[in-house]
């Protein structure tokens, strides 16, 4: 089944629009750097389908000359000719915020949500001075198995993983509240939650890929920086499909 797709320009997302979530990207050093693209399609969409979906999604000529992909400094459209080389599926089953209590009953943030601070210690490029960003990158620390591996998988923790250690300029706060605000409202413009026998369930399909161009160039660029992600949700029910694209770097300073 071949899927036909057509481009969403005026679809708003919350996340992009509202001023106080473009200050705290800003700060983040992410605004400008993130985007959100929606798209939608004709025929009925199966989980099992998902990655010939995203294949058939990155070869519509729609897409290829709309989807906007970072090129060095500036961003064009993906052009056509690009080819998927790796479809990762992404549970996105959670449908509240409870998952990060157990940042509260731990040694993480204080009953307040402010984050713990630690004696300072380097990951790679990044400075470990508080619990938080242990608990996010420090694998096999004492405070790794603060979250369960099967969470970490889940969308809405690594949204929330990919706004709390944010940009190449970040501003990190030194209280958990507003990490969660922006990720609970990236969550929310990203899926499409529907009422199933009276409760309120996820059935929304995620992946995070990486995408060869025509021209040899990565999207996202340096695919092997955590913080360069590009993601596909589709919303089965809606018929949509939502582009998210994250290329770490310098974000928009006004």
């Amino acid at each position: 089944m071949v899927h036909t797709f057509t481009y969403l320009p005026d679809k708003k997302f919350l996340t992009l629009e509202d001023p106080s979530m473009q200050h705290m990207l800003r700060k983040w050093s992410m605004l400008g750097r993130l985007s959100c693209q929606a798209y939608v399609f004709d025929q009925e969409f199966s989980g099992y389908q998902l990655e010939q979906f995203t294949e058939n999604f990155i070869k519509s000529p729609a897409v290829a000359s709309s989807l906007e992909v970072w090129r060095g400094h500036h961003k064009e459209p993906l052009g056509y000719g690009a080819r998927v080389e790796c479809v990762e599926e992404v549970p996105c089953s959670l449908t509240s915020m409870d998952v990060f209590r157990r940042l509260y009953e731990t040694e993480v943030v204080k009953d307040d949500g402010e984050i713990v601070r630690c004696p300072e210690q380097y990951h790679h490029d990044l400075v470990l001075d508080d619990n938080l960003k242990k608990v996010l990158v420090d694998e096999g620390g004492e405070l790794w198995d603060v979250l369960k591996e099967a969470d970490r998988q889940q969308l809405l923790l690594r949204l929330f993983r990919l706004v709390a250690l944010g940009g190449e300029c970040c501003q990190f706060e030194d209280n958990i509240h507003q990490y969660l605000v922006v990720t609970r409202a990236l969550y929310k413009d990203l899926v499409t939650p529907i009422i199933e026998n009276g409760r309120i369930v996820v059935k929304s399909k995620a992946a995070q890929i990486r995408v060869k161009a025509a021209c040899g160039a990565w999207v996202p660029e340096d695919p092997t920086h955590s913080q360069n992600i590009l993601l596909l949700v589709v919303n089965p029910h809606a018929h949509t499909v939502h582009v998210f694209l994250h290329q770490h770097g310098v974000g928009d300073l006004d």
